[in-house]
């Protein structure tokens, strides 16, 4: 071979190599850019890197919910019985701006208010149904569970405040929260029992004016309970309250309900309703099932041992957002009725304010409590809704000197 064609083979093979090097650098820089888009978009997301804001629409939303709102946590959890008609009658009176209340559905249908999972823990359902094995709500008829008594556990329990009147405490119906916040009460017999008639198999309770109430008309703040026990309960509390005339498609054909100056008037006002959950498809449902939609609060909690980063804390806040809240609730560090971790520190404060969310946190019971928390909140839960009251001076003229004095003047 000529050296000619030595030299000539040997630049050749130099060439390929040069090119094979060159494409294979190529496929290498390739492949570590991808792999680092692929780490940027799975490590800083949209949650991760910017906090969301709420639309014009639930801005809009939130123009009518009263500022530094009182919410009367399960009516009271220290007065009364919880979500009985003495805890939310007691609530109405102590100046609340809304009774609150947890929703579940019975076997028949009817939205009614009960926290726990169970009947076992607030009710006597292993007496009166003795050989049954049922424990849910979801089981039950409502002419069942009014024969239950919802207020025996609290004397048990909470002997400090026990009242004789307690005792056989029925349950309550979404109808029935909605006529104490329109100042009526449930018409009842001489042993204490609740009238109603049976209307083609449909129990209609009988109402009359409540001569102790003081004008005060509170909205109320229901929470979803338990949705795999109760599918479609968004559309039923829906459909109960076009019924009641506590939902409209259109604000102007909202129920009227009267008011007296210088008394609560939530119930008087498009922000009447607030509907709150934990979780996020009934966010997602809620949203599908009320066009309008109407305030909605997204709930925060996590127990003590948890620990909560600042990625966690935004993908709340945008996913509440996302689904059309207006309002977020964070529990904070407050020992009853839960022992729920303090989920409105300064730097989540911080946050949630970027998003333009209200911040309703929960459950306050006392008020050093509101004292710590009060410059970060619009509004909160509280089981002392008269001394949050009296201590926000929010109503400088209630009647009465103490919670328990409320109790005295309905009869309890």
């Amino acid at each position: 071979m000529k050296s000619t064609d030595l030299m000539f083979n040997i630049k050749k093979q130099a060439t390929i190599l040069t090119f094979q090097l060159a494409f294979t650098i190529m496929r290498i820089f390739i492949c570590i850019s991808t792999l680092l888009s692929l780490f940027i978009i799975f490590s800083c997301s949209d949650d991760d890197l910017e906090i969301k804001h709420i639309s014009e629409l639930q801005t809009y939303i939130q123009r009518n919910i009263p500022k530094q709102s009182v919410i009367a946590h399960r009516g009271t959890c220290i007065w009364a019985p919880e979500n009985t008609e003495a805890a939310m009658r007691w609530a109405r009176n102590s100046g609340a701006d809304y009774l609150e209340c947890d929703l579940q559905r019975t076997s028949d249908g009817y939205i009614v208010l009960y926290h726990d999972m169970t009947l076992q823990s607030k009710s006597n359902v292993n007496t009166i149904f003795k050989n049954t094995n049922k424990i849910y709500i979801s089981e039950f008829t409502l002419e069942e569970l009014l024969k239950l008594d919802f207020g025996y556990w609290f004397n048990r329990d909470h002997s400090e405040y026990a009242r004789e009147s307690f005792y056989n405490s029925d349950i309550l119906t979404l109808e029935d929260l909605i006529m104490i916040c329109e100042g009526y009460k449930i018409k009842r017999d001489k042993n204490n029992r609740r009238i109603f008639k049976k209307i083609n198999n449909r129990i209609i309770t009988e109402y009359e004016p409540d001569s102790t109430d003081n004008g005060n008309r509170p909205g109320i703040y229901i929470e979803i309970k338990y949705q795999d026990l109760h599918k479609g309960i968004e559309q039923n509390i829906k459909d109960e309250l076009l019924r009641l005339g506590w939902y409209a498609h259109n604000s102007s054909e909202l129920k009227e309900i009267r008011t007296k100056v210088g008394c609560v008037n939530t119930a008087n006002t498009p922000a009447r309703v607030v509907v709150q959950t934990f979780s996020t498809n009934t966010l997602k449902e809620l949203n599908r099932v009320f066009n309008p939609i109407i305030p909605i609060c997204r709930l925060i909690a996590e127990n003590e041992k948890t620990k909560v980063d600042e990625k966690t804390y935004k993908k709340w806040i945008n996913e509440a957002v996302k689904y059309n809240a207006v309002i977020i609730a964070p529990s904070i560090n407050s020992d009853y009725p839960d022992n729920f971790l303090d989920l409105l520190q300064p730097w989540m404060y911080d946050l949630i304010k970027e998003s333009g969310l209200l911040i309703h946190p929960f459950t306050f019971n006392k008020t050093t409590e509101i004292d710590y928390y009060k410059d970060m909140c619009d509004g909160y839960f509280c089981n002392d809704t008269y001394s949050a009251v009296k201590h926000l001076n929010k109503k400088n003229d209630l009647d009465f000197s103490s919670g328990e004095n409320i109790l005295n003047s309905l009869g309890y």
